[in-house]
């Protein structure tokens, strides 16, 4: 699977949010989308999901033209899971992912379908709250259960805005091991909004930084994530260091001349 993009550019009235995005990403893999707040990470996921329309440039998946894909034909080869449900939904847990199957029903649910729904339950370790409410459930068990409907959806492509903001540290983690564990095993690729560069060190392969609407680095985890280019975009002077394989950012002290993000 792979996504291209080239000389993209997105505005908002006559505020230009994205400028001139060029990008190449293949293969199974989790890519880390980091910059400071207002950099346009949100906006690219959103233009990558058809949910924005760019006023230029073009963005491929698979070498085709997202523009040439009706919703429902664009929904079989990527998923998206908001930052958060803010409890919308007054599904059933087993309804809501069904709602991820939706792309591949002609015109009623199969028993194929309600079968790739308890096999993603299975997978996520959530079958006993298949008849429970969504909307009562903690924000880290609604995550999952987000996940959880794109794998009954089967696309090879996952969008996640900021998946982790607003959960626990416990389930961060949670989040984080699961999604990990599928883009390995399920051939998934996964591209995230992150703010956390730790998370990112620990879990991404590859990391695009942006910042003003442009992508100002990107390319392997451990090339991207160095002292230097966090205290250009950040701020921050940081030490990174590596243990057991995983990289570690640990911030000295804030610049005065970048100024807080």
């Amino acid at each position: 699977m792979a996504i291209h993009i080239k000389e993209l550019e997105f505005s908002y009235s006559k505020e230009k949010i994205l400028k001139d995005i060029s990008l190449d990403i293949e293969g199974h893999q989790c890519v880390a989308i980091l910059g400071p707040n207002g950099a346009g990470k949100s906006t690219l996921i959103r233009c990558i999901n058809n949910l924005l329309r760019p006023q230029q440039g073009t963005i491929c998946i698979n070498n085709t033209n997202i523009k040439t894909f009706s919703r429902k034909e664009l929904a079989k080869r990527l998923s998206y899971i908001p930052q958060s449900t803010e409890s919308l939904f007054s599904l059933r847990v087993f309804d809501m992912l069904l709602m991820g199957r939706r792309p591949h029903i002609l015109w009623k649910n199969t028993e194929k379908d309600r079968d790739k729904v308890v096999e993603a339950m299975k997978t996520l370790n959530i079958e006993h709250l298949a008849f429970r409410q969504f909307s009562e459930l903690s924000g880290g068990m609604q995550q999952k259960i987000m996940i959880a409907r794109a794998l009954a959806q089967e696309t090879e492509i996952v969008l996640l805005d900021e998946p982790i903001s607003n959960l626990d540290i416990r389930h961060q983690f949670e989040v984080m091991n699961i999604m990990k564990s599928l883009i390995h095993t399920r051939g998934i690729l996964a591209l995230m909004v992150l703010h956390d560069l730790n998370i990112a060190a620990m879990y991404a392969d590859t990391v695009i930084i942006m910042e003003n609407g442009k992508i100002i680095h990107y390319g392997p985890t451990e090339d991207v994530l160095t002292k230097e280019n966090i205290a250009s975009i950040y701020g921050v002077e940081a030490h990174i260091s590596k243990r057991e394989n995983r990289l570690s950012v640990v911030p000295i002290k804030i610049s005065t001349q970048k100024g807080l993000m």
